[in-house]
Order: structure tokens, then C-alpha cells, then sequence
């Protein structure tokens, strides 16, 4: 059974799971990685390994049978061209302790304006931080990532409000949050929370549910965290609110023109936003990297659960970490 894997690295790592495959599987990575032969290569091949995937490279897998996306965010795959009987799955829910770690961090910069504090040194500022301490935050997405952000920031003695696709009582009991809804209940989070962190998946239905008016509904004082994607909030929306002091601030790990630092899949505007956002003085930026950890790329659970993956599928299995092809995630 071929297995295409857009990036060589990768295949490195998967080849060294020996015990997870059978000898049947064959790697087969692209020399160069255009798109002219990803297509041819995908003509051969059953199961398709990567992080991103054109229409064109899917249309041309006649013998496809499997998808397996690298990461949890499946919005940069295909899913109008992909045959019924093609399985999608991801890694998600591998390593959710660094990504909300990231996630806590970038609410404690912005709360004791570290960034700010360090840009002005030597300087003194009379501007001051916020305790953590009785704020609350809200959760849009209560995932992996999003109940170890609860877990940890109860922790701090913070009040927690969360939106689910599909809220369940069990779990607000178990996680004793002051407050869980579905996205219908996204303007109550939003009005309420001192933090808004975003961790919910980019899918038809997330794409820009934060706009203008969903940011108006926040606290002056409110900051908001987004460590998901981009697009679930919207651009010019958000830089305006930034600019204009309509919230606090805000932290960012996800941008609206995606792999801008990516020769191979370099866009247009070579930049990140449209919008300068990350040269406003009340904005944290990082470059999609807040979750990247030294021990976290050593657990390997990511590449193990891929490897699992590729074995079922060779022994006729159904593949584990599914992903919903009608809802996209």
C-alpha cells in the first residue's frame, strides 16, 4: 500500500514506527513538492499524509482511501471534492497541555502588560496590570485544548464560561465551569468574560462568528486570546477595535493570510494580515508556534497516532481521531 507524504521529514519519523505498520506500506515522498507532482504522485497512491492538500491533487487520487491531516485543524483540506468512501482524520487531542500553556501565558502578558513593561525598560510606566484572580473567562471551543485552559486557569481562582457545539451537563459538573453553552450562547460569553480565549476549530460554521458586533458586545476592559485560526474572527473588524480601544488588547498566535513565511506556499501579500494588528501597542503576536515544545516533539503521540492510522487502514480497519466530513472538524 503506497503512502504519499508531503513532507520528507515526516516520513522519516513515520518509517521509524516499524511496529505500528505492516511491510506492505511504501512511503512515497515528493522530491520537490509542487503542485505539478504532488498530482502525478497522488495518481498511485491510497493514503495521503499532509498538513494541506489541493482539489487538484485529490481529484487526481483515483485509489484514495484514506487522508490523514497532520495537526487537529482540518481547514485546508478539501472536503467538497473528497469521495464519500475517502476517511479524514487528524491528530487531535495529541499534545493539548503546550497549546493551552500557550494560550494561559499570552492571558498572563497581557494581564501584567509584560511585553508592554519590557518594550518601555528602563522606563517606568504608571499604566497598571490586572489580577487574575475573580475575572472570568470565556472558552469558545471547549475541545482538548480548551478544557486543560479551564482546568488550569481555575486554578488562579478565575471563573469560567464556555460555548460547546454540543454542551453537556456532565461536563460542566465535571469541570465545575460557572457556565457552559452552545455557539447560540456565544454573545452571553462574550459580554460576560474579562478573557476570551478562542480554541474552537475553523469550519463553515466558525468562519467569522466574531465580527464587529460580537466584539462590540465586550468589556472595555476585556482582552481577547486566539489561538485557533484566524479567520474565526474577523480582520478589519478586530484591528478597528484594537486601534480604537474598544477592547483591551489582545494576544495572537493565528493569522488571516496563512504560511506567509512559506516559499512553497507563499501568497500574494507577504504579510500576515491586511492590517497592521501586530504593530498596535496593546496586541501580543507570535507566529502560529505558541503550542511548539521541546518535550511535546519528543512525545511523538502525534506521529504514533498517524502510524496507527496508516495500519488500520492497511488492515482494513476504520482509522482512529475521525474527523465530521459534514461539519469539518
Amino acid at each position: 500500500m503506497k503512502v504519499l507524504v508531503i513532507r520528507s521529514r515526516l516520513a522519516e519519523l513515520l518509517e521509524k514506527q516499524e511496529n505500528l505498520l505492516p511491510d506492505s506500506i511504501e512511503f512515497v515522498v515528493p522530491e520537490i513538492g509542487d503542485e505539478k507532482e504532488l498530482v502525478q504522485l497522488a495518481k498511485d497512491v491510497e493514503i495521503i499524509v499532509c498538513t494541506r492538500i489541493s482539489e487538484d491533487v485529490v481529484k487526481a487520487a483515483k485509489k484514495l482511501k484514506f487522508i490523514q491531516k497532520t495537526g487537529a485543524g482540518v481547514d485546508a483540506i478539501p472536503f467538497n471534492v473528497i469521495p464519500e468512501d475517502v476517511y479524514v482524520a487528524n491528530t487531535s487531542g495529541a499534545n493539548p497541555r503546550p497549546m493551552a500553556e500557550g494560550a494561559i501565558g499570552m492571558i498572563f502578558a497581557l494581564a501584567k502588560k509584560i511585553v508592554y513593561r519590557h518594550n518601555l525598560f528602563p522606563e517606568r510606566s504608571a499604566e497598571r496590570g490586572v489580577e487574575l484572580y475573580g475575572k472570568k473567562v470565556g472558552i469558545i471551543g471547549l475541545g482538548a485544548i480548551g478544557v486543560e485552559v479551564a482546568k488550569k486557569l481555575q486554578a488562579f481562582g478565575m471563573n469560567i464560561l464556555a460555548i460547546k457545539r454540543q454542551p453537556e451537563k456532565e461536563l460542566k459538573e465535571e469541570l465545575k465551569l460557572e457556565y457552559l453553552g452552545s455557539p447560540d450562547d456565544l454573545n452571553h460569553v462574550l459580554r460576560e468574560s474579562d478573557f476570551v480565549v478562542v480554541t474552537t476549530p475553523l469550519t463553515p460554521a466558525t468562519r467569522g462568528m466574531i465580527g464587529a458586533q460580537e466584539l462590540g458586545l465586550m468589556k472595555p476592559t476585556a482582552y481577547i486570546v486566539n489561538i485557533a485560526r484566524a479567520a474565526i474572527i474577523q480582520e478589519e473588524p478586530l484591528y478597528n477595535a484594537l486601534k480604537e480601544n474598544q477592547i483591551a488588547g489582545a494576544a495572537l498566535d493565528v493569522w488571516w493570510i496563512p504560511h506567509w513565511w512559506d516559499p512553497k506556499w507563499k501568497p500574494e501579500i507577504d504579510k500576515p494580515s491586511r492590517y497592521p494588528i501586530w504593530e498596535l501597542p496593546n496586541v501580543i503576536v507570535t507566529p502560529h508556534n505558541i503550542g511548539f515544545t521541546k518535550d511535546s516533539a519528543k512525545s511523538g503521540v502525534s506521529v504514533r497516532i498517524m502510524a496507527e492510522n496508516i495500519g488500520r487502514i492497511a488492515e482494513g480497519k476504520v482509522p482512529i481521531k475521525l474527523v465530521d466530513k459534514e461539519h469539518e472538524y
